[in-house]
């Protein structure tokens, strides 16, 4: 669909009012994300989600459960993510179940969705259209005209990039947001929000530098700038201009800077206050664990867990995590860096890490 045709005529449902508790859960994609860009435009005060298609079950017994607790009527909107026919009717039978009234809407445009859009009238099906503009369909009337005219645009160079058009003239420019919003943004991984927040933020600065004429290479040589420009007023003044730390030292600083306590568990291993982070990227997890144990002194040392059971471990001065990865993790190396490993190789999650852990350090500890 070229930008003017009107968007009121399109079959897509149209969502309650912005002012209406809603919970919007997305994908993990450029089109997910794009269908949450579209709901802030219009001036939805979301609570936003994204997950991947394994984590769907997850994901939506969380809302699900929050939305029990605060027993508020809301609205749940899912995009960018089909649902198998046994998800779908799970889902209907959860919500018919609670006490709270919840309205179901979901907007994608996967054709492997379509046994259980035929199944549930509130599963809309499009393939023709990606979900952000399903999403800015649905959302356009909230929308001033301007407002309007500006994402209309936006979300069909959406298009091109996720249903792959590549006889547009926009393919190799939304190829490069594809990349951008999807590339790894050094911030820690359980802050979600700020993480969404990144991604709006970049959406919002290749859009307006491309409206105002900017090729594709002026759009990349002002990258630098455009991130940067997402920690001003975020991280102190002093860090944001200073020339001799690395752009991605400051976002691992804003990282370090505003994780609650709960994002990084704490054990006590031989005296020594351990944090320990579970399947991180390894350059967030270095620069952050950095800023937490040298400039702030909150751990003495720290454990990046992956998910096969492989341990990384650092540690401040005065801390031998060589030693200590010999005693407990069959593992070794330097005073302040070194390896290791537990016994159970297949790790579930956070709190399954920390049990394992646990477990190894006492059986050696009994076993004296």
């Amino acid at each position: 669909m070229a930008p003017g045709v009107n968007t009121m005529s399109m079959t897509t449902p149209v969502l309650p009012a912005p002012d209406t508790r809603l919970y919007h859960l997305s994908h993990t994609d450029l089109d997910g994300y794009g269908a949450q860009y579209m709901l802030r435009a219009a001036g939805f005060r979301a609570r936003y989600h994204n997950a991947d298609y394994r984590d769907i079950p997850q994901a939506l017994d969380g809302i699900l459960n929050r939305i029990h607790a605060e027993g508020e009527a809301a609205t749940l909107l899912i995009t960018d993510l089909n649902l198998t026919v046994d998800q779908a009717d799970g889902l209907a039978r959860r919500v018919a179940s609670m006490k709270v009234p919840v309205q179901l809407q979901l907007l994608d445009h996967h054709a492997t969705g379509a046994q259980a859009a035929e199944k549930h009238d509130w599963y809309h099906l499009d393939v023709e259209r990606c979900a952000t503009v399903l999403a800015f369909e649905a959302a356009a009337p909230h929308m001033d005209e301007a407002t309007r005219a500006r994402f209309e645009r936006r979300a069909h160079f959406v298009d091109v990039g996720d249903r792959w058009l590549k006889d547009s003239a926009d393919f190799r420019r939304a190829l490069y947001l594809i990349a951008l919003v999807m590339d790894e943004d050094h911030l820690a991984p359980p802050l979600t929000d700020l993480k969404r927040a990144y991604r709006f933020h970049l959406l919002d600065g290749f859009f307006e530098r491309m409206e105002a004429g900017a090729s594709l290479e002026e759009l990349e040589r002002g990258l630098y700038d455009l991130r940067k420009s997402f920690l001003k007023g975020r991280v102190e003044k002093r860090l944001f201009n200073e020339a001799e730390i690395p752009l991605n030292d400051k976002f691992h600083a804003l990282s370090a800077q505003v994780l609650a306590a709960e994002d990084m568990p704490m054990l006590t291993i031989d005296g020594y206050r351990v944090g320990v982070f579970y399947n991180w990227p390894h350059e967030v997890w270095r620069g952050v664990i950095m800023e937490l144990m040298e400039n702030q002194n909150r751990m003495d040392m720290a454990i990046s867990v992956r998910g096969n059971g492989r341990l990384s471990l650092r540690a401040n001065p005065g801390v031998d995590v060589g030693q200590l990865s010999a005693r407990y993790f069959e593992g070794g190396g330097h005073p302040g860096a070194a390896g290791g490993s537990l016994k159970e190789t297949r790790l579930r999650d956070l709190p399954h890490a920390l049990r394992c852990i646990q477990a190894q350090v006492e059986a050696v500890n009994k076993a004296g």
